[in-house]
């Protein structure tokens, strides 16, 4: 597997030990000797030690989360990524002040050593675990190279309809969410509830598929009119690797393209996102027109805010020559 190397784990954990327990000291310093550092730098006393005892007691609580962290850098990276947030924010913060002249220069040396020190590997780990994601989301579509006919026949609907028997007997159109709450996901659904009767004149049926448990998505398909519509519960979202749908990118799910229609969405339909959990928001959605276990038509979204043809995926015009 392709994956984030050993290697590079036991660098990445070695760095959160070492964090944490550093983190740990310097707290406890500050808590039972408060004026330490700042006889050390020749500073004057603060005037409310109680405060800086408080940024020590800050600091300790983040050096345990280190520690924490440190069993899994890649699955528990929102600890680093919270302390880099903080820490990038009290550079900029001694900066502005220092370059207008209410910082002493000796402080820099306190904001080398518990910040600026440590952006760069903390900025290493929180890549890695962003790019680890994306490794994983590829080995699952690489080892989901199932047949189609094998594939959907491990899937049932909410009707307890076998996929694959579906596609056997007729057209189905396959359409994949993102998750519900999302705007867009709104705008597909009302769409579906507009066009429904025109794709299944055509002789196709709808199913959608969803990551989120059986009784969540019959509450939000019921604000649709579309709870009686065959639905699959896929919340580890196996069938959309067997599709080959990936996890989007930062710029695929929050890039220019989809600020515009989110915001275009919330003025005309007043379609307001809101993060329901379970999902998984990078998941990217799509749209399969399978029959007799054989994809005849797709749409991919190369954005979050792509706006398919349905009907005319929907459209099975060619089969005669199937």
């Amino acid at each position: 597997m392709n994956l984030i190397s050993s290697k590079d784990t036991i660098w990445f954990k070695a760095v959160l030990y070492i964090a944490g327990l550093y983190h740990i000291l310097w707290g406890l310093s500050v808590i039972f000797f408060p004026c330490f550092w700042f006889d050390l730098g020749s500073m004057q006393h603060p005037n409310y030690k109680q405060i800086w005892q408080l940024i020590g007691l800050y600091e300790s609580i983040f050096g345990i989360g280190f520690l924490f962290a440190a069993s899994n850098p890649l699955r528990h990276w929102r600890v680093v990524l919270m302390s880099f947030i903080a820490k990038v924010s009290i550079v900029i913060g001694f900066l502005f002040y220092f370059i207008n002249g209410d910082e002493p220069l000796v402080v820099f040396n306190m904001v080398l050593t518990n910040h600026l020190f440590w952006l760069l590997p903390f900025a290493v780990i929180l890549y890695n675990a962003y790019k680890h994601v994306y490794l994983l989301d590829n080995e699952m579509i690489h080892l989901h190279k199932f047949d189609i006919a094998e594939l959907t026949s491990l899937y049932e609907t909410n009707h307890g309809e076998n996929l694959s028997e579906l596609t056997e007997k007729q057209p189905v159109l396959l359409i994949f969410l993102r998750y519900f709450g999302c705007t867009f996901c709104c705008e597909t659904l009302e769409m579906i509830k507009n066009i429904r009767p025109k794709i299944e004149t055509k002789g196709t049926k709808i199913i959608l598929v969803h990551m989120h448990c059986p009784n969540v998505a019959e509450q939000e398909l019921k604000k649709y009119d579309l709870d009686d519509l065959s639905s699959i519960s896929d919340r580890e979202s196996f069938l959309y690797k067997g599709f080959h749908l990936k996890r989007g990118t930062l710029l695929q799910v929050f890039g220019w393209k989809v600020w515009m229609r989110s915001i275009y969405l919330w003025f005309t339909k007043r379609n307001f996102g809101r993060k329901i959990d379970e999902a998984d928001i990078f998941q990217m959605p799509g749209i399969f027109l399978v029959y007799k276990n054989r994809i005849l038509k797709k749409f991919v979204h190369d954005s979050a805010a792509d706006v398919p043809p349905y009907l005319e995926l929907a459209s099975f015009d060619s089969l005669n020559s199937i």
